[in-house]
């Protein structure tokens, strides 16, 4: 009797965390850039986000031979936001090359910063670059 209240006291408890804490949004923010024409496209597929980040602006380059990018993104709240982010590349028929090797990174961005995210190409055959951001969880 004693072990089903334990056991019993433990999934109640296990309920109540998860109904507090939440789930992790998944859909985020997304910036397309295409180094070949030059242009830049902001998706934006969280709703709760799009109120909360904003891409300033996005600059390319080489290094090495390889593609570079750089893109600017600025918190439009007062608080620190928890995000994580992530910058995948894509060839000239647009299959994600080595997407294997690309993780989420974590990133802080404090009320009203703006912080710059770099990403480097791991291929010559990459054309096109996607930044995916992602809300981990919002923090006063």
């Amino acid at each position: 009797m004693k072990r089903m209240t334990t056991l019993a006291g433990a999934v109640l408890l296990t309920t109540a965390l998860v109904t507090l804490t939440g789930c992790v949004e998944t859909a985020g923010t997304s910036v397309l850039t295409d180094h070949v024409t030059g242009s830049s496209l902001v998706l934006e597929d969280s709703t709760r986000l799009r109120d909360q980040i904003q891409v300033l602006k996005v600059n390319y380059d080489e290094v090495n031979g390889l593609k570079r990018v750089h893109i600017t993104l600025q918190s439009t709240k007062h608080r620190r936001l928890r995000l994580n982010y992530r910058i995948v590349w894509f060839d000239a028929n647009g299959m994600e090359i080595d997407p294997a090797t690309k993780t989420y990174r974590n990133l802080i961005l404090e009320g009203r910063d703006a912080v710059t995210v770099t990403g480097v190409a791991n291929s010559p055959a990459c054309v096109t670059s996607k930044l995916r951001v992602r809300d981990l969880e919002t923090a006063d």
